[in-house]
């Protein structure tokens, strides 16, 4: 990488900058940003992980995508949408994170970087609150029941679409709250002799850290607590029993012990990554000596964080809608009920209601 001075401020990306006189108020320039560990090993770890994120988020996509049975419910939408979230961190983040350990410096310049190492952050926010949209639409249905309420499947729909909206307004308008809170100079130093410059808001990383994950991860496991002991506590009618065992094209619900499964992780596989990029925005560790250690923990954190990406997919596997419908492609997508094509599924008879997501 050439040597380019940039003495002027950030305004969109992240300058080389080599010149630290100005004003800063943390400086990790004193401690260089490296990979942690073997440099093989770690990238070798990185590959396996770039494969197996990918292809587990590419095979349950495309079941979501060509199966009727798992399309048709609002529920497993909302998966979609985590699952693409998950599929990104391995086409992109792991094979740079690959490319870093390889090298072991940072070799793609400051506004890369910038991105590489922020990335984490809308992923988290998308992941976190697609579980929390599958929990609402959990606990909702029931309260609309015992109180006599009737929503029909325009309004349902309506609202659904609606909360997609204003979940990634809500993101955009987090990221311009962020942008517009940066003040503080900050110089970290990717490589020998290379020292990045960004303008961050050391206080508003933290709020921005507590809304992106901190506050929903926490209403994650409260509705995830609720859920368990509602489902817990009630027993269900033989009728609806039958209902659910006779009508095979509707796709039900995750089990309680799936849907635990997927919240724990996605609420607490972030934790320790969230921990110390809030430590580090508070300027808590400048010094030499707690960057000597907190640094390294940082890699195991995001490999832990990579972690996530790779097991909600295996861990929704288990749901039987799912497993089905694997066992089915696995088979050469044998044309059954439950594991049919869309022409196949178009020719069904069916008096119950088939409009698109007419369940929860």
């Amino acid at each position: 990488m050439e040597n380019h001075v940039h003495p002027e401020e950030w305004t969109g990306t992240l300058q080389e900058d080599f010149s630290l006189s100005s004003h800063h108020l943390i400086n990790f320039s004193t401690a260089l940003y490296h990979p942690w560990g073997s440099q093989t090993g770690s990238a070798a770890a990185a590959i396996l992980y770039t494969a197996w994120i990918s292809g587990a988020n590419m095979f349950l996509i495309f079941l979501l995508i060509t199966n009727v049975k798992l399309l048709n419910s609002r529920q497993n939408i909302v998966i979609l949408h985590y699952a693409v979230s998950d599929l990104t961190v391995g086409v992109f983040y792991c094979p740079l994170t690959a490319d870093f350990f390889l090298r072991g410096s940072w070799v793609h310049g400051c506004g890369s970087f910038f991105v590489w190492f922020t990335f984490v952050f809308p992923l988290t926010f998308l992941t976190t609150h697609s579980v929390l949209l599958i929990l609402i639409m959990r606990v909702l249905p029931p309260c609309f029941r015992r109180y006599g309420l009737v929503v029909k499947t325009m309004a349902r729909n309506c609202v659904f679409s609606a909360s997609f909206i204003v979940l990634w307004a809500y993101l955009v308008a987090i990221v311009s709250a962020l942008s517009a809170g940066r003040h503080e100079n900050v110089h970290i130093a990717i490589g020998p002799g290379v020292v990045c410059k960004a303008l961050v808001a050391t206080q508003g990383a933290v709020i921005i850290n507590f809304l992106v994950y901190f506050l929903p991860a926490a209403m994650c496991l409260l509705l995830l607590l609720i859920v368990a002991i509602r489902e817990k506590t009630m027993m269900t009618t033989p009728s609806v029993q039958l209902n659910l065992e006779t009508n095979t094209e509707q796709c039900t619900d995750l089990p309680l012990h799936v849907l635990a499964l997927i919240t724990i992780l996605t609420s607490l596989l972030p934790l320790p990554a969230f921990l110390i990029t809030t430590v580090m925005a508070r300027g808590a560790c400048s010094s030499v000596t707690c960057l000597a250690w907190l640094l390294p923990l940082g890699t195991v954190s995001d490999w832990i964080l990579f972690a996530k990406s790779g097991v909600v997919p295996v861990v929704v596997f288990m749901a039987p809608d799912f497993r089905t419908a694997v066992m089915g492609a696995l088979h050469h997508f044998r044309r059954v009920p439950t594991s049919d094509t869309r022409d196949l599924v178009a020719n069904i008879e069916d008096p119950e209601d088939d409009t698109p997501f007419s369940s929860m």
